[in-house]
C-alpha cells in the first residue's frame, strides 16, 4: 500500500504518518507540504492507493486545489483534513470528487474508521460540519451488517477465499482494488479469530461460520 499524506503543519504531518504506520503496516508514505509539490509526487509513475489532503496548506486556494489534485489522482481516492471548514465548503469538496472530508480534531479511532471505509470503496462526511452530532461513518447496503456480525461484501469475500481464490481475483470479481481486498480481510480475521488467510478458510469449511 502506498500513501501520500499532503499538508505544511510538521507535528500533524508526522502524527498521521505514524497513525498511517499503525493502521496499515508496511504501507510506503510519501509527503509533500504545498500544492505543487503533491502535483508533482502524483506525476511520478508510481501507483497510489490513498491521498490525504490539506485543505488549507500553500497553494490550495481551497475548492481550486482540491479540483486539482483530484484530477491528478486519476481515480485514487482522495481524503480532505481540515481544522476549520463550512458547510459549502465541504459539500464542495465531496462535489468535485473527494472521497471524505476530516476535520484534524477527529478521534483517532473515527479517523482509523473512516480511511477503512474509504478504502473499502465508500465515503465519510463527519455531520459536526453541518451543526448535527456525528453519526457513525456511513456505509453501503454491501457494508451494512448480518446478524452474525459480518456484512454482505465480508461473506462474500470469505466465500471465495474457502474457494481458494487470491485477493487479486476477488478484487477482480466484485470490481475492487486489491488494497481494500486486503482491509476487508484483515477485519475478517479479527472477527473470526483467525491468525491468517488459512485458517480462515479452515474455520469456513469446517462450516463454523455459515454464509
Amino acid at each position: 500500500m502506498r500513501i501520500l499524506i499532503a499538508d505544511d503543519h510538521p507535528l500533524y504531518l508526522t502524527a498521521v504518518r505514524d497513525q498511517i504506520q499503525r493502521l496499515y503496516p508496511g504501507a510506503v508514505t510519501e509527503m509533500a507540504t504545498g500544492l505543487a509539490e503533491t502535483l508533482t509526487i502524483l506525476r511520478q509513475p508510481e501507483s497510489r492507493d490513498l491521498i490525504l489532503l490539506d485543505y488549507s496548506m500553500p497553494g490550495m486556494n481551497g475548492n481550486t486545489g482540491v479540483r486539482s489534485v483530484v484530477s491528478a489522482a486519476s481515480g485514487v481516492p482522495v481524503v480532505v483534513m481540515s481544522g476549520v471548514a463550512a458547510a459549502a465548503e465541504v459539500s464542495l469538496c465531496i462535489g468535485i470528487g473527494a472521497k471524505a472530508f476530516l476535520p484534524k480534531t477527529l478521534d483517532s479511532k473515527i479517523f482509523a474508521s473512516a480511511l477503512n471505509v474509504v478504502l473499502a470503496g465508500g465515503s465519510y462526511l463527519p455531520a459536526e460540519m453541518f451543526g448535527a452530532p456525528s453519526p457513525p461513518a456511513p456505509e453501503s447496503l454491501a457494508s451494512r451488517s448480518s446478524g452474525d456480525g459480518f456484512t454482505e461484501r465480508e461473506r462474500g469475500i470469505m466465500d471465495m477465499v474457502a474457494e481458494g481464490k487470491s485477493n487479486k481475483e476477488i478484487a477482480r470479481l466484485l470490481n475492487l482494488r486489491e488494497v481494500t481486498i486486503k482491509v476487508q480481510l484483515t477485519h475478517i480475521y479479527k472477527k473470526l479469530g483467525a491468525k491468517n488467510r488459512a485458517q480462515a478458510a479452515m474455520l469456513m469449511t469446517q462450516g463454523r461460520l455459515t454464509c
